[in-house]
């Protein structure tokens, strides 16, 4: 199991944004396929620390891969892309995880 996560640095007083149109975002990786998709508001108040962070769960990399294909060759993902840009005060980073059940 993997976790992909990304992480949102917003501009002073555009995290509500962020969020709202992470949450189109979400809609559009469900579609794809997505599993437990998780926008999570942080409030950690520390320089460098993300402001909303976008999660979702995948069996393997290849079937997150098909997803994040899927939703970045949409004209929907594009434009939310675009509207996303002028939120943000740097690019969001993609981390990987890999989640180990017992």
């Amino acid at each position: 199991m993997y976790v992909s996560r990304f992480c949102f640095h917003s501009i002073p007083g555009k995290t509500d944004a962020v969020e709202q149109e992470l949450k189109r975002v979400a809609n559009m990786v469900a579609r794809a396929g997505g599993k437990n998709i998780r926008i999570q508001r942080t409030h950690f108040a520390s320089l460098g620390s993300p402001d909303v962070v976008f999660e979702q769960e995948a069996e393997n990399l290849q079937d997150l891969e098909n997803q994040i294909q899927k939703v970045t060759r949409s004209t929907d993902f594009q434009r939310s892309t675009k509207r996303m840009s002028r939120l943000l005060w740097q690019s969001p980073k993609r981390e990987i995880y890999i989640v180990e059940t017992r």
